[in-house]
C-alpha cells in the first residue's frame, strides 16, 4: 500500500528545490548520508529530463513495502510528465543513441544510484519514471501515523535557493570524498588482515603436513619396523590428521555461521550447568599452561533458550582465547551473573591485554593480536568472530574490555532470560 508524503509540480520548482526536497525526504525516512545524496542526484536528473523534454511535470514521494515485501519498506520517488514519451525504453536505460541522435546518460546514471528504477511510457502519452530506495534493514517500520508526521514536516520545510543548494552539494562532495577515503582505508586494512590470515594458515598447515610427510617417508624406507614402533608412528599421524581436520572444520564453521546457514536447535537450557561443562571441557588448555582457574556460578538457576552445543562452544572459545593469550601461571575467572534482567557470562584474565585502538576490531574476521610475547601460541583469527555471530543468533551480545597492554581482558556475553520450564 502506497503512503504519499510529498508532491511537487516541476513547473513551480527549480531543480535545486527538487534536489533539496528529495534529500529531506530521504533523511526523514532514515536513509544515511550517502544514500540521501544518491537519491537526490537521481531524482534531480530525471526531473531535469522532464523539464527539458516535456517542459514540466510532477514529482511524488511515497513510502511502500519493498519488493519482495519481506525486505521491509522503501522510499519511492515518481517523476511524471506529459511529454512526447520514450519510443525505445531499453535504449534509454542502456544509454544508447536515441532516435534524435542524443545519448540518454541521465537515466542509466540514475538507475545506478537507486535500488530499482522502472520506466512506463506510451508515446505520445507521457512518461512515468519510478525510483525506489530501500530503507535500512532492521529499521523500525514506518506506521501510517509516522508517515503522516513526515509529510507534515516536509510541507513545513521551505526549498532553499540555488546558491544554498550549490553550497550543500559542495559539502556533500566533500563528505563523500571523506567516506570513500575511510572505505578505502578499511579495504586496505581488511586486505592486510586477509594476507596475515593466509600466512598464519599456511604455517598452521605446514607443521602437520611436514610431520605426515616425514612419517610416511620413514615407513617407506623402513618396511621392517616393529609393531610397537609402527603403532607409535600411526599415533603421530593420527594426531596430525586430527589437527588438520580441526583447522578445516573451524574454517567451514565460521563460514556457515557468518552466512546464517548454521542450523540452531534451541531449547530451554540452564546456564550454570552449561558454563560448568565448558570449563570442564577446556581443562586441558588451562592445565597445559598451569593457569589458576576460578569458576563463580550464580546461586540460582538461570534459564535461557539456546542451542546447547553452540553456546558451550562460545564459552569454550572465550576460555581458550584467554588461556592462549595469558602467560604461564596466569589467572582466569569465569563468572555467571544476572544483571538488568539478562543472563551474563564473564571471562576475565590477567593476560597480555588489548590496546585501545584494537578493541573495536576484536570480533572482526581474520583479526589477530600482535601483543603476544615471542613464542606464545596464536590463533587463526576466526574464533572471536564465531563467538560474535553465535551470540547474536541467540539474541544476545558480546563485548570486550581491557585496560591496555599487560592489563588483561574481560569478555562479557549477555543473553535474554526465559521463564523456568515447568518440567525442570
Amino acid at each position: 500500500m502506497s503512503s504519499p508524503i510529498l508532491s511537487l509540480r516541476l513547473s513551480e520548482f527549480e531543480l535545486a528545490g527538487v534536489r533539496t526536497c528529495s534529500r529531506e525526504a530521504a533523511k526523514l525516512v532514515g536513509l544515511e548520508g550517502l544514500q540521501q545524496t544518491r537519491l537526490a542526484t537521481a531524482v534531480s536528473e530525471i526531473a531535469r529530463n522532464a523539464l527539458q523534454h516535456a517542459r514540466g511535470g510532477s514529482v511524488e514521494f511515497f513510502v511502500e513495502p519493498s519488493a519482495p515485501p519481506d525486505q521491509g519498506q522503501c522510499l519511492v520517488a515518481q517523476v511524471s510528465d506529459e511529454g512526447p514519451g520514450i519510443a525505445d525504453i531499453q535504449a534509454a536505460l542502456s544509454g544508447q543513441v536515441l532516435a534524435n541522435g542524443r545519448i540518454s546518460s541521465g537515466i542509466p546514471g540514475s538507475r545506478r544510484l537507486v535500488d530499482r528504477l522502472d520506466i512506463r511510457s506510451s508515446p505520445p502519452g507521457g512518461t512515468v519514471v519510478r525510483l525506489e530506495t530501500d530503507l535500512p534493514r532492521g529499521a523500525r517500520p514506518l506506521s501510517p501515523r509516522d508517515i503522516e508526521e513526515l509529510a507534515a514536516e516536509l510541507r513545513r520545510r521551505r526549498p532553499v535557493s540555488a546558491v544554498q543548494e550549490l553550497q550543500q552539494q559542495n559539502r556533500e562532495l566533500l563528505r563523500i570524498h571523506q567516506e570513500l577515503q575511510r572505505k578505502q582505508a578499511a579495504l586496505e586494512q581488511a586486505d592486510d588482515r586477509k594476507n596475515q590470515f593466509v600466512k598464519t594458515l599456511v604455517h598452521e598447515l605446514r607443521s602437520p603436513l611436514s610431520t605426515l610427510e616425514l612419517t610416511l617417508t620413514i615407513l617407506r624406507r623402513r618396511p621392517d619396523l616393529g609393531a610397537e614402533e609402527l603403532l607409535r608412528r600411526c599415533d603421530v599421524m593420527g594426531r596430525q590428521t586430527k589437527q588438520l581436520t580441526r583447522l578445516v572444520e573451524e574454517l567451514m564453521d565460521v563460514a556457515r555461521v557468518s552466512q546464517g546457514k548454521a542450523d540452531l536447535h534451541k531449547q530451554p537450557s540452564e546456564l550454570n550447568a552449561l558454563v560448568a561443562e565448558a570449563v570442564e571441557m577446556t581443562g586441558g588448555a588451562i592445565a597445559a599452561k598451569a593457569h589458576d582457574m576460578e569458576l563463580h556460578l550464580h546461586p540460582e538457576p538461570l534459564w535461557i533458550s539456546a542451542d546447547r552445543s553452540r553456546l558451550t562452544q562460545v564459552v569454550c572459545n572465550l576460555i581458550q582465547n584467554s588461556a592462549r593469550y595469558t602467560p604461564r601461571n596466569g589467572r582466569i575467572a569465569v563468572d555467571v551473573l544476572r544483571s538488568e534482567g539478562q543472563a551474563v557470562v564473564r571471562v576475565i584474565d590477567n593476560g597480555v591485554g588489548i590496546p585501545g585502538e584494537f578493541l573495536p576490531h576484536v570480533f572482526d574476521l581474520f583479526v589477530q593480536g600482535d601483543t603476544r610475547p615471542p613464542g606464545m601460541e596464536g590463533g587463526l583469527g576466526i574464533g572471536l568472530t564465531l563467538v560474535h555471530h553465535l551470540v547474536a543468533s541467540h539474541g544476545g551480545d558480546v563485548s570486550v574490555a581491557s585496560a591496555g597492554l599487560d592489563r588483561g581482558s574481560t569478555f562479557t556475553v549477555r543473553l535474554p532470560l526465559i521463564a523456568q520450564p515447568a518440567t525442570a
